[in-house]
């Protein structure tokens, strides 16, 4: 029979809190129509303004945002047309770089950074809603297991600039 002191208990009680707590609010960033202003109804999300001089990524990351706003911005209509918002992105620079080398100096892990500017501007009442002129995420993706650039370390900056923009957007609105 396994026994626990008090003090084994109590860590091992509160271990499994902050596990739990963590588990229930990790990804509870979203937002949704009601966080928008009220005469926000439709928005459109202009096609990404290309400085990196690469197409690909460009629309892999309009597509993105407009993933983004068919998840969380709830009764929020995109237009291609006039709107209440404009939502518009520019893809100012792309990095894939070395990040880990392995005791043969091979490269084991690449970090890929994206940075952009957004600006989301509300045409009704004439003022920015949210903008940053020089928002970066990184993915890093590990070659040794035979992840690639592409579908591995853009995929996963451009998940995190998703989530920067919602969490930066939520304090501003």
């Amino acid at each position: 029979m396994f026994l626990f002191n008090g003090k084994v208990f109590t860590r091992l009680l509160a271990c499994v809190s902050l596990s739990l707590l963590t588990l229930v609010f990790s990804g509870c960033y979203s937002f949704t129509a009601s966080t928008l202003p009220s005469h926000i109804k439709t928005v459109q999300i202009h096609d990404v303004e290309d400085k990196a001089l690469d197409p690909v990524l460009a629309n892999d990351l309009h597509t993105a945002v407009v993933d983004m706003f068919k998840k969380n911005a709830g009764g929020i209509r995109l237009v291609n047309e006039e709107a209440n918002a404009d939502f518009e992105i520019t893809l100012l620079s792309y990095a894939n770089k070395p990040e880990n080398y392995n005791s043969n100096s091979d490269v084991e892990t690449y970090r890929v950074t994206i940075r952009v500017s957004v600006k989301f501007y509300d045409n009704v009442k004439e003022r920015i809603i949210y903008e940053n002129k020089s928002l970066s995420a990184d993915g890093v993706y590990d070659i040794q297991k035979n992840e690639s650039e592409e579908r591995h370390g853009q995929a996963r900056a451009i998940e995190k600039l998703q989530d920067l923009i919602i969490a930066n957007a939520l304090a501003k609105w």
